[in-house]
């Protein structure tokens, strides 16, 4: 802790480690405002000042009434990344910085492995890979073996491309891979194109952490669950989809975490130690939750304002 720092900073510092140390399976409020300010002696003014910090971060959530909570999600994603940078292969843009991208790591070729000796990979004519970096070496695979791909580019903002085997020659699929080199290579669809284009026959995603009954936890962007509700809206996508996720051991989380409402489960959990098939425990969400969405988010993909059944209304209104 640093000395220097303010008090409300120092403060936040030990609530936030009182936080992350929480059991995941407890789901009870932290210790009221009298106790915690007694426990750190400080006013309680110093502690709601530390206390509404971590609410902006999003680790807590004050509920009126019921007192203070841990965002589970929030916690998982801090606790994993700890464990995740000792593994992690840096990223060109990010280096370490793993809330901002999914990494690679060793082993993840073995986990490619494993997803094109599965059945619905063999009969797949088209997968959704997400533009995970762990995922790349899968969507060469894929390219080799004749698979049709579907990557969305980044935050979505350039829509969803599709990499055809047939045009991307064999010497350019790494690069095809990439987020650098997938629109050189690949097809960037309009919504019509989208819209009237091949249905996903298997998904595939990366993760900040995946729960051992399948909820998906990503960075907090959420980003596979708007892919999810776009492809859903458009019938490209539905229940009987499968869904593989690939994380490192690391990543996976045995405790139990009720999805939230828009939250994606995956079908089977792919690491370089084991495959793992969660029972279906949860429906996954259809269509686009155009309630949690902002301005921000709706301005910057042109899917979201073309599928908004009135969006000039909303945008005035928002």
């Amino acid at each position: 802790m640093d000395r220097r720092a303010p008090a409300y900073a120092q403060v936040a510092e030990s609530l936030r480690e009182m936080a992350l140390a929480t059991r995941l399976d407890i789901d009870d409020p932290l210790p009221p405002e009298p106790k915690l300010a007694e426990l750190f002696n400080v006013s309680r003014g110093t502690l709601r000042r530390a206390t509404e910090e971590l609410v902006r971060e999003g680790l807590l959530v004050s509920t009126s009434g019921r007192g203070t909570f841990v965002r589970k999600h929030t916690q998982i994603r801090l606790l994993i990344a700890d464990a995740l940078r000792r593994v992690a292969v840096p990223d060109s843009r990010w280096g370490l910085d793993v809330t901002s991208f999914v990494p690679d790591f060793a082993g993840t070729a073995e986990c490619h492995g494993r997803v094109a000796a599965m059945d619905h990979y063999a009969t797949a004519q088209t997968l959704f890979i997400t533009p995970d970096n762990s995922l790349q070496g899968l969507i060469v695979r894929a390219l080799a073996d004749g698979k049709r791909v579907l990557v969305p580019t980044y935050a979505m903002r350039r829509g969803i491309v599709l990499l055809d085997p047939a045009a991307v020659p064999a010497e350019h699929r790494e690069f095809a891979a990439t987020l650098d080199g997938l629109e050189r290579f690949g097809t960037t669809l309009d919504l019509p194109a989208l819209r009237t284009g091949p249905k996903v026959d298997l998904l595939v995603t990366g993760a900040m952490a995946l729960t051992l009954s399948g909820v998906h936890v990503g960075s907090g962007d959420a980003y596979l669950d708007l892919e999810w509700g776009i492809l859903s809206q458009l019938g490209l996508v539905d229940d009987s989809t499968p869904i593989v996720g690939i994380v490192h051991p690391c990543q996976v989380v045995e405790e139990e975490l009720p999805p939230k409402p828009l939250d994606i489960t995956v079908d089977v959990i792919i690491t370089t130690l084991a495959t793992i098939t969660p029972e279906r425990r949860y429906a996954r969400p259809h269509g686009i939750s155009w309630g949690a969405l902002d301005a921000a988010r709706m301005d910057s993909i042109a899917y979201l304002r073309e599928l908004h059944p009135v969006y000039s209304e909303w945008n005035d209104n928002a």
